[in-house]
């Protein structure tokens, strides 16, 4: 097994708009370190660093073929999935301000072998997502005093939200840490990262913001929100054990597409039941377009796969519906 792999997440730069200093690129690094599953995902502005392509690409499995027999690493007790029918999205209420839009139902499971039940048939899938109340009022941020002001009240928002999923599914209730840094650098227990903004899933995960975030946080009244909900989704895909069931499946460019287009669908799954705002016809005409400033780099997806994930995300009741491991691979090119 690789020590170590990469990823990164490069956006174009966006149209001026309230920005002190312009945006730069993003790029975000998802590293696992010392095969022992530790998580750094980190979101760096105005800089590239060397990609490690993960190559070959996954096949999903045939829901016909066998399941195999367990090794130690597996749980032989696991089941079958029940059947493999197309699952339905279960769409939040028109309440919420959402535009009609219909969204095809998702493949059902198609494999018994337990890491592709960890992805296909996670705990998390089954849910109503929780209210968010309480959390800032969107909006672009240009210091370092207003990103922590911002970061820390949405994080502290999404944890309170989420315990009593959290608990009802046996993970832990923990809220994990949340830090700020000046500059580009900071040491973790993943190690020392240059990055604005990372995930960290040592010692049971933590979030760090750093003073580059400001780069693409200061440009769109959503960043910080869209941000925040990313890492934790990261967060949630570590205690659920995503993060080694990925590595196990494939370990490839294609898995780790799934992985991260699922984050941005959690994301924006968050964001529609955050009632810090009002979900206005003008505030969803601005999400795609966001979600499709976004350099092709062969791991978070195309323009289209980021776009269509991210909105399916805001018609979510449930996490089910980012569920990327069914999808068929067109689907998370």
């Amino acid at each position: 097994m690789q020590d170590w792999y990469s990823q990164h997440r490069v956006w174009v730069q966006p149209p001026p708009r309230r920005s002190r200093g312009g945006a730069g690129v993003v790029l975000l690094v998802l590293l696992v370190l010392g095969g022992v599953g530790l998580i750094v995902a980190a979101a760096l502005f105005g800089a590239l660093v060397g990609m490690t392509s993960r190559e070959p690409q996954i096949v999903l499995p045939d829901p016909s073929s066998a399941a195999p027999e367990p090794t130690e690493a597996q749980d032989p007790e696991t089941t079958a999935p029940a059947a493999s029918e197309p699952v339905a999205p279960i769409l939040e209420p028109e309440t919420v301000g959402l535009p009609a839009r219909e969204w095809p139902p998702l493949p059902g499971p198609t494999s018994a072998h337990p890491d592709w039940i960890t992805l296909q048939q996670s705990a998390l899938y089954g849910p109503v997502l929780p209210t968010l109340d309480g959390c800032p009022t969107p909006a672009a941020v240009f210091s370092l005093e207003e990103l922590e002001g911002a970061a820390r009240a949405q994080m502290a928002c999404l944890q309170e939200a989420w315990k009593p999923t959290l608990a009802s599914l046996g993970y832990s209730t923990e809220d994990i840490p949340v830090f700020f840094y000046a500059g580009d650098r900071v040491e973790t227990p993943c190690g020392e990262v240059v990055a604005p903004a990372l995930y960290c899933s040592a010692q049971g995960g933590a979030i760090y913001f750093g003073e580059t975030t400001l780069n693409g946080a200061s440009w769109h009244d959503f960043g910080v929100k869209d941000m925040a909900g990313h890492e934790y989704g990261h967060h949630l895909q570590s205690e659920a054990g995503m993060f080694m069931a990925e590595y196990n499946v494939g370990g490839d460019n294609e898995s780790a597409r799934r992985l991260e287009l699922q984050a941005t669908c959690f994301s924006y799954a968050m964001m529609a039941h955050d009632r810090s705002f009002e979900m206005t016809r003008e505030v969803y005409d601005s999400f795609e377009p966001y979600l499709r400033a976004v350099i092709e780099d062969g791991i978070h997806g195309s323009q289209d796969s980021v776009a269509t994930w991210g909105m399916r995300g805001l018609y979510s009741a449930t996490l089910a519906n980012c569920n990327t491991w069914t999808a068929d691979p067109a689907d998370v090119d």
